[in-house]
């Protein structure tokens, strides 16, 4: 079930930084956004794709898989931070990595980054899959 999602979450990481790096206005490169797969889009597949399962335990497999989903795609996002760091990009999402301290550029800011988006993901998305969930299951028993 992480097969696709994952692959597709690759080729929007590789293309956003193509569109960021080719100057692209912020708004196009904002609408290739990991943090809407991993927090709202794949959250809802993988609500409709257990729901369609038998699984005894279909609310904790659905915040199981959100949790690793958001965890690998945050992964990588990293290399992307670092880039940013060593190469100077100047893209607003690169912002605070320029700090003096490259304990802070290259491990605190994006680690912090990944951890505020996963924690984001599994509430925000685990709320939206739960509520899809539910209506699926529903739906699935009539």
């Amino acid at each position: 079930m992480l097969k696709w999602p994952l692959i597709v979450a690759a080729v929007v990481v590789v293309l956003r930084v193509i569109v960021e790096r080719s100057g692209a206005p912020v708004s196009v490169s904002n609408l290739l956004s990991v943090a809407a797969l991993h927090t709202v889009l794949v959250p809802i597949y993988f609500a409709v794709r257990i729901g369609r399962t038998n699984n005894s335990r279909p609310y904790w497999m659905l915040i199981k898989y959100i949790a690793i989903y958001a965890v690998c795609t945050r992964a990588m996002v990293l290399p992307t931070y670092w880039a940013a760091r060593i190469f100077n990009w100047t893209e607003p999402r690169f912002a605070g990595l320029s700090v003096d301290n490259p304990l802070l550029g290259f491990i605190a800011l994006p680690f912090a980054t990944a951890a505020f988006w996963i924690g984001a993901s599994i509430v925000i998305g685990g709320a939206i899959g739960a509520t899809i969930l539910a209506f699926v299951r529903s739906r699935a028993s009539v």
